[in-house]
């Protein structure tokens, strides 16, 4: 007979604990494990919601940022035709004097760009214009840029070359210009650096280079006579990975210029915004750069003050005197060039009061030091003995006719660049008027 011994009350309760404290551990595992598992679904699917979210925000911004833009290029055709019918007609340039829409732009579309661009046209005009603040855009902002076309190098003169007989040369002046503006030692590195095709390409090489894809024959530029010589181009594009052939006709875009041998971002960074491949092929003295300005100076100098432009007095004499011409003309242009020729001639009769704005007050209240003047002649000689060169055969203050606007939108996280190009005497349809935009490119 088996005797069965009971446990103890005590036995009993400590083998009780023991299951339980086994129960709760293998619970503890099991929700440990659960975690485990699910954790990564659930951080997986949070990021993911949160990416889906952020992209439905910037699609939205992206739409708004592209309706500011196309409400932006709207208002500036209302610009262009404020320019047409108003400051081009001789009555407001009798009553105002010469001016464009260039210079009161940006401030007129900062009301619409900004919510405080209405406070700062106030301040700036002295009048209370808070009744305008509710016209900017309320969803995003963008800044308004423009310029106009004449006041660059037109690359496509390049292809206008003269014959020998011939004294007007576009090509020559372009490279003349190109030289100027390439010649400061800041830009040396430029010129002293491996090109990505292995090749290395001074100044002279660049301009070129650049000559013989525009014009529209094979035959090497002369850099010496300003023309294209007798030798045959001795191009590579035909040689590289991606073999193309030169254009040899007018470019369409700044941005083709690289394609050019020598060209590349760093190059176009520099001086890309100094080049356009619209408009004529004579300076607009209201909207040149110093380097052009001086480089009209140096070619219609009278005989007296030729010596003010030659060699080192260049620098020195000419070139002061081409960037005070750039102060004075800021707040009021060139009606004719007979304005230009006085100024140059004499430039401490034009001093610009406007100039001391801004300044220190701690300052000297002195103004600005005044240049030599520089004798130049308007118009070109009558008869073929003479050879001097004259305003007329290389410079205009016409009024402009191709404007370049650039548009950066900003709406939330999302940035927009918009850059067009507008013809106000493009011929459209005849119940449509004159006017179209020549080139629009959205980054």
């Amino acid at each position: 007979m088996t005797t069965v011994t009971k446990p103890t009350p005590d036995g009993l309760r400590h083998g009780r604990d023991r299951n339980v404290a086994g129960g709760r551990g293998i619970a503890v595992l099991l929700v440990l494990a659960c975690l485990a598992i699910l954790a990564p679904f659930t951080a997986s699917f949070n990021y993911q919601a949160r990416v889906d979210w952020q992209s439905a925000v910037n699609v939205r911004d992206e739409v708004a940022a592209r309706n500011i833009q196309r409400g932006a290029m709207q208002l500036s055709l209302l610009l262009f035709e404020i320019q047409r019918m108003v400051f081009n007609q001789k009555q407001f340039r009798d009553l105002m004097g010469t001016m464009d829409i260039t210079q009161v732009a940006p401030y007129l579309m900062s009301v619409f760009g900004s919510t405080d661009g209405a406070q700062g046209l106030g301040d700036l005009a002295g009048i209370d214009t808070t009744a305008l603040s509710g016209l900017a855009a309320q969803t995003g902002s963008f800044e308004y840029r423009v310029s106009a076309e004449s006041g660059k190098i037109n690359v496509n003169c390049l292809a206008k070359q003269a014959k020998p007989a011939e004294k007007d040369n576009p090509a020559g002046r372009v490279v003349e210009t190109l030289e100027a503006l390439m010649s400061p030692a800041l830009y040396d590195p430029f010129f002293e650096e491996e090109k990505s095709d292995a090749q290395y390409y001074t100044r002279t090489d660049i301009i070129r280079a650049l000559a013989d894809y525009v014009d529209d024959d094979r035959n090497r530029f002369d850099i010496i006579k300003l023309r294209a010589g007798s030798a045959a181009e001795n191009d590579r594009y035909g040689e590289l990975f991606d073999p193309y052939l030169p254009r040899n006709a007018r470019l369409d875009s700044v941005d083709e210029l690289h394609l050019i041998a020598g060209i590349d971002d760093d190059w176009m960074a520099a001086f890309g915004p100094e080049l356009t491949v619209y408009g004529g092929c004579k300076v607009n003295l209201n909207f040149a750069s110093a380097e052009q300005i001086a480089l009209v100076i140096r070619h219609s100098v009278s005989a007296a003050d030729r010596w003010k432009t030659e060699a080192d007095n260049f620098m020195l004499k000419t070139m002061p005197l081409a960037n005070y011409v750039v102060d004075m003309r800021e707040f009021n242009l060139f009606e004719k060039l007979d304005d230009f020729k006085e100024l140059v001639a004499k430039p401490d009769q034009f001093v610009n009061p406007m100039m001391l704005l801004g300044q220190d007050p701690s300052a000297s209240q002195q103004l600005p030091r005044v240049p030599d003047g520089i004798d130049v002649r308007v118009k070109p000689p009558k008869t073929e003995e003479d050879s001097y060169g004259a305003l007329q055969e290389v410079a205009t203050v016409a009024a402009e006719r191709i404007y370049r606007v650039e548009l950066i939108t900003t709406v939330g996280a999302v940035n927009k660049r918009l850059i067009a190009v507008y013809d106000m005497q493009y011929a459209r349809a005849q119940s449509q008027g004159k006017g179209a935009w020549m080139h629009v490119r959205e980054d």
